[in-house]
Parts: C-alpha cells; structure tokens; sequence
C-alpha cells in the first residue's frame, strides 16, 4: 500500500512539472521568445503532455523558434493524438486529406476524424460525415453520413443541417420525411446559408413539409440569390406569378430597407410600375425588385 501511494504522488509531482513548463512555455511565446518556448514545452511533451506535444508540433510546423521540420511536426501531432488531444486529432486528419501522391491516406483521416468526432468535435463530425457519403478513406455508407451529419447538426455547423435537410427530404440514409428536412433547412438558411435558403425556398415551392406558400417561396429565393446563388435566382420566376400583383399609383415611390421611413431608400418605382406582393405588415408592403433581384418596402398606401 506504501508503494502504491508514492508512486500516486510521484505521478502527481509530473503531472504539476508538466503543467508548470506548458504554462511557461505559453508566457514565452506570448512574449515572443520562441525558442525558450520551444525549451519548455519540449520538456513537459517528453513527459507525455498532449498539449505540449501539440504546441510544440506546432513550432516545428511554422518554422518558429526552429527550422521548420515537417517530420518533427508530424511526430509531435502523433503523440499528442494518441493521447486524445482533439485540434492534435484534427491536424493529422487534414494533413492526411491534404498530402499528394503516396503520402495522402483517406483512411487514417477517417480515422483521426472518428476520434475527434466521438470525443464531440463538431467539425470532426461534419467531415466524417463527408467521407462516408463519398466513400473515401471508409466504405460508403448513406446512414453513418446521416448519423454523423446530424450530430454536427446539432452543434450547429451550418453546412451538416443543410446536408441534413436534403437527406431527410430525399429519404437518403434516414427515412423519408419532409417536416424534419424543411427543420433543418429552416435553422441552415436563417444562420445565412445560400444553398439551404434556395432548399428551403423549393420546399415553399413545392409544398412539401410545408402548405405551398410562393411568398415564402420567393422571399428565401431571393436571400439565396443576393448570395449569388444562380439556381436560386433562376427559381423565383416560377414563384413571382403566383404572387398578388400591384400598380404604384403616385408618380414616384420609395422603397425602402425595412417597414418605416426609418430605413434607407434602396429604390424607386414609377407611376404604372407593377408591384409583385409578397405580404404587408403596419401599412407597409414587402416587395420583389427584379432589377436589384432582392427585396424592399413599399408604403401601401402609394399601391392600388
């Protein structure tokens, strides 16, 4: 029992000297001092400290405080990975995927990937994701992308509830179902993602999860296109007809960024102009402008 108690505190006593030269590893380089970093952070990497290894896999990757040594770099991100250090994780996994020639190695991606991943690495997850649906460095596998799509969904990458969003509403990996995609849509095209707004705007279209609304329709159409979304602009035609049409009735109108004289005046319509509607809020009227190819306000009261 002795025995065992000092070797927990001699455990301990590594633990707090490792600690130590990392914390003054990170006061030297914040100053500056590069190599003096390099010093101490290799002492506490030789004790097995993954942030150390990491930082000083790091130093030997950028050529700071030492020549730069791509082998080194690799050898310090391997410890620091096996020790389950996530951005040490990451690292080796992009530099699998991003390697030419012989070096390049998919499968140890999909490998450092499924690490981070399970240790809740929201980008880890997005990208295991993209390698099932690819089938590159694993098997292909509809239903492992789904899984890993949504747990990155969940943490909010933007790019995973769009991807989400299209495998719920193509039954592909999940089943079939078109209220959980248009949920998905929704949160990937109010965070500003152009190709979800334009999925989204389709689903309104279409009808499908949603009552067929063309207003909706060309309304996330439109915030898609401002984008530069091409497609998204291309698919507001066929929504705009279904839209109640209105004829300014003053020789000139403004219109404007919001619903009040507050906001800017992006535009000006003339005496005759027709007015595609997409809905009116305290007197105001939302409108589609086809020269600017986006949305402005119009007082009602300037329509007939």
């Amino acid at each position: 029992m002795k025995w065992k108690l000092a070797l927990i505190s001699l455990v301990g006593l590594h633990a707090s000297l490792a600690m130590a030269n990392y914390e003054k590893g990170v006061d030297e380089y914040q100053r500056g001092n590069f190599a003096s970093a390099i010093y101490e952070w290799r002492q506490s990497a030789e004790q097995g400290d993954a942030p150390s290894q990491f930082r000083l896999a790091e130093m030997y990757a950028r050529g700071q405080g030492t020549r730069q040594n791509p082998e080194k770099a690799r050898k310090w991100y391997r410890l620091a990975a096996d020790g389950g250090h996530v951005p040490a994780q990451m690292k080796l996994a992009e530099q699998y995927l991003a390697d030419n020639g012989d070096s390049a190695d998919p499968g140890m991606a999909a490998r450092w990937y499924q690490q981070a991943a399970e240790q809740g690495e929201a980008k880890a997850q997005f990208q295991l994701a993209l390698l099932y649906l690819e089938g590159k460095g694993v098997e292909q596998n509809d239903a492992e992308a789904a899984k890993w799509l949504e747990a990155a969904a969940k943490q909010d990458v933007v790019a995973a509830q769009n991807n989400l969003g299209s495998f719920y509403e193509n039954g592909r990996g999940v089943e079939q179902d078109h209220a959980e995609a248009i949920k998905w849509y929704r949160q990937a095209a109010q965070a500003g993602d152009a190709y979800a707004q334009n999925n989204l705007g389709a689903m309104y279209a279409q009808g499908k999860g949603v009552d067929s609304n063309h207003a909706w329709a060309v309304f996330w159409f439109a915030m898609s296109a401002q984008q530069g979304n091409d497609v998204a602009a291309e698919n507001i035609a066929s929504s705009l007809e279904h839209l109640q049409a209105k004829d300014v009735r003053v020789e000139t109108a403004n219109i404007r960024a919001g619903n009040s004289t507050d906001h800017d005046i992006i535009a000006k319509v003339r005496q005759g102009d027709t007015l595609r509607i997409l809905g009116s809020s305290d007197g105001w009227s939302q409108v589609y402008l086809p020269q600017q190819g986006g949305l402005g306000w119009v007082s009602s009261s300037l329509l007939e």
